[in-house]
């Protein structure tokens, strides 16, 4: 054998050698990229289940924003349903007619001829308003006297209270920016157009808080109203106070509606307003800041199928077939209402087993308050939905996509008092225009003062 050359069979044993190293640096490989791949599919589920997290959030951000259409992508049909009366314009008392007109004639207009009594008549009515009213200025002339005996001036006991200002505008200026939700500018604009009224933006600002000092009395009256009522109806929402954020609570009850404005969403506001009445109960959309407070809580049906309804189709439909038996069970009598039914259904629904992920956040809110769901099984007049707030701020809501909420905190107080007491007063008095109930309390806390 030539030197330096393997024999045969030692090549062989170098090339295996070699060959082993090989396997075994692949087989070292392999199990780092096994690995790999274990941790990209565990982070790619993470990251999946994320997205869909976002993307429930961001369908149930857009069905607050926007209302949706039907499934078969047809929008809801326009009129009243088939087979309803349609309205009609109620026929004027005759003891509001202002103005009647009359129409005879003598002889026929085609030929002259005199004609007898008439064989029938058509009676028409048209109603109309007066555009440009006149403005009503009055001038009060009280003389002063000197008494020589009480060494003093005196002047009549029967001076009325005199402002510079009308309580009829303020009313309009009340009106106008808590009914028509008309900014400050486009509010003078309107007193001028309609009546020829000219005012500055300021003197609105100090009508309103002007209207604040005259209703103290009687938002004092609401929030302990509100402190002693037997249910009440919490939410709150946003609002900006000169570019900064703030908060606009609502409590609601059937005799009154308290707006509270503050810079917090802190728990101390609801723990202000609503005091230690612990013979109450609470239905709010399930907000922390409510969970401590003296009393019973009912949690929001309606709040729970939203998410349900992003969440899980399937979950939904049980949630939402338990839901409508609930509302007919809170038509009976308490004494007769099934609440171990819809305890063991609830709880059923719970532990299901859904395919959706994000089932399992439904579900686990529906365990946290599941006793608070059915609060409304025992009591009388709980609503198991939290709508009676809702709709009490979407009013305010409104205003403030128009003209942006407060400019200032004295502001902000006006609004929250100022319509506290008008949705109250409009309440206890449903029969009544908005003119004929705000207008004789701005005059009897005038005569009070």
């Amino acid at each position: 054998m030539p030197r330096g050359k393997l024999s045969e069979e030692s090549y062989l044993k170098q090339s295996n050698t070699k060959l082993k190293r090989t396997v075994l640096k692949l087989r070292e490989t392999m199990k780092g990229m096994e690995k790999t791949i274990k941790e990209q599919a565990s982070l790619i589920k993470e990251l999946q289940a994320k997205l869909e997290d976002k993307e429930s959030q961001r369908k149930q951000l857009l069905s607050y924003l926007y209302k949706s259409n039907n499934q078969n992508g047809e929008g809801k049909k326009l009129g009243k349903k088939k087979g309803t009366r349609g309205y009609q314009r109620p026929k004027p008392k005759d003891e509001d007619v202002t103005e009647f007109r009359e129409f005879p004639l003598s002889a026929c207009t085609t030929c002259k001829n005199p004609l007898e009594k008439p064989v029938d008549s058509v009676v028409k009515y048209e109603e109309d308003i007066d555009l440009a009213p006149r403005r009503i200025i009055k001038k009060y002339t009280i003389p002063r006297y000197w008494c020589k005996r009480c060494q003093e001036f005196i002047r009549s006991s029967r001076v009325p209270p005199i402002t510079r200002i009308g309580p009829n505008v303020m009313g309009y200026i009340l009106y106008a920016r808590y009914r028509l939700r008309m900014p400050m500018k486009k509010l003078r604009d309107s007193l001028y157009d309609i009546h020829d009224f000219r005012i500055s933006e300021g003197e609105v600002a100090e009508k309103l808080q002007e209207a604040e000092a005259l209703f103290g009395k009687d938002y004092q009256a609401i929030s302990e109203l509100i402190q002693t009522a037997r249910v009440v109806y919490a939410d709150e929402t946003g609002w900006r106070m000169h570019g900064h954020n703030w908060w606009l609570w609502v409590y609601a009850t059937d005799q009154g509606i308290r707006y509270v404005l503050e810079h917090t969403r802190g728990k101390g506001i609801p723990q202000e307003a609503l005091g230690e009445n612990s013979k109450r109960t609470i239905v709010s959309d399930g907000y922390a800041a409510y969970k401590n407070l003296p009393g019973d809580k009912q949690q929001c049906w309606v709040h729970l199928l939203r998410n349900a309804k992003f969440a899980s189709q399937f979950l939904y439909q049980d949630l939402a077939a338990l839901y409508s038996k609930l509302t007919k069970e809170l038509t009976k009598e308490i004494g007769v209402r099934n609440s171990e039914y819809f305890r063991a259904e609830l709880l059923a629904i719970i532990q299901k087993q859904y395919a959706e992920p994000l089932a399992k956040k439904v579900q686990a809110r529906a365990e946290r308050h599941k006793e608070s769901l059915l609060t409304c099984l025992k009591y009388k007049n709980v609503l198991p939905e939290n709508n009676t707030a809702e709709r009490a701020l979407r009013n305010s809501v409104v205003m403030r996509k128009i003209f942006g909420g407060s400019r200032s905190p004295q502001g902000a107080k006006a609004h929250e008092v100022n319509n506290s007491v008008i949705d109250t007063t409009l309440m206890q008095n449903p029969s009544s225009s908005f003119f004929g109930a705000i207008i004789p309390l701005i005059k009897k806390r005038i005569e009070e003062k």
